[in-house]
């Protein structure tokens, strides 16, 4: 799986609990349900028979067939119940865990790492934007995660010591690492064979859009949706084809190229942007490394997520 996808996988899965959390919650304290016109609220499927309880309200119909508000709480808690449940019981734990050691993450801290997120993007409202169309999560909601994301880390380093000595022998043998970089803003279309990759290339020289088409044929459902949309990636991401990003660094802005094999089928790309990025150095350089080479060492979030609902006695109850 490609760096890209298992970014997006990890926000995915967060974003789906998150969303279907906020449809339970909205049902729980909205149990008469939306307002519908009158000729459909309180009644049942328009025989003029009034709905169940208010916890039971009808929230929609088919075919003359009655959906309440009930069923769809009900089915939502059997699909995500338990995955909702348990995001609850680790947010409780977290900030359980991190008031006893007195740790809590700075408006600083945040905004830091919500840069670092952004910079695959325009600017940090087309990062919101995405968030919002792609994913269903509002600014808060994601700026939720990032804080119990950062919170946690602080929890699994907290004991684990990393001396100054360590951190600049790692930044001594990564030079490479925090040196400027090249960065490509790239667009592509994957398909299946060659031919369908020529016929795309053919639409795109006859003044098709590059977004629409990719909406069209494009086979990557990662970025399909997206006109395509790669984001920043680095001129020599070993992530991607060698020889794609090659000719993509050799590009003019809004120019196109391909078709390139490549994992996964035959891309034809379209360089959007070229960025170069600033080198790390002083404070920040050190305070990345020190928390890197931590967070190597620490146990993993996953495991620590277990040992906090353990420590704090986390029962879930049928």
């Amino acid at each position: 799986m490609r760096k890209y996808e298992v970014l997006r996988a990890v926000v995915i899965l967060q974003a789906v609990c998150m969303v279907v959390l906020t449809v339970m919650v909205v049902v729980k304290v909205w149990p008469e349900g939306p307002e519908w016109p009158d000729n459909a609220a309180g009644t049942n499927a328009g025989s003029g028979e009034e709905a169940g309880p208010s916890g039971n309200k009808e929230i929609a119909r088919v075919g003359g067939t009655s959906i309440t508000s009930a069923e769809l709480e009900s089915q939502l808690y059997k699909q995500y119940g338990d995955a909702v449940l348990r995001t609850l019981m680790v947010h409780k734990a977290i900030d359980l865990e991190a008031a006893a050691a007195g740790l809590s993450v700075s408006p600083e801290e945040l905004e830091d790492e919500l840069q670092q997120l952004v910079q695959g993007y325009d600017s940090e409202s087309q990062y919101f934007e995405v968030m919002r169309e792609q994913l269903g999560m509002t600014k808060e909601q994601v700026l939720a995660e990032l804080n119990y994301r950062l919170l946690l880390e602080k929890i699994a380093v907290k004991s684990v010591v990393v001396t100054d000595e360590e951190v600049q022998s790692y930044i001594d043998g990564h030079r490479e690492e925090f040196d400027p970089r090249q960065q490509l803003h790239l667009q592509w279309i994957l398909t299946e064979s060659e031919q369908e990759a020529n016929s795309v290339l053919q639409k795109l020289s006859e003044g098709e859009d590059f977004a629409l088409l990719a909406r069209t044929y494009s086979i990557d459902a990662f970025t399909a949706d997206v006109g395509g949309d790669l984001g920043l990636i680095d001129d020599d991401d070993p992530f991607y084809d060698e020889e794609m990003l090659e000719t993509a660094s050799r590009l003019q802005i809004a120019e196109m190229a391909g078709p390139f094999e490549v994992d996964g089928g035959f891309a034809v790309i379209r360089l959007v942007e070229r960025q170069t990025t600033a080198a790390l150095s002083g404070e920040r350089l050190y305070d990345t490394v020190r928390k890197q080479l931590a967070l190597e060492r620490a146990e993993s979030l996953a495991s620590l997520e277990e040992s906090l609902l353990a420590k704090y006695e986390a029962v879930k109850y049928n």
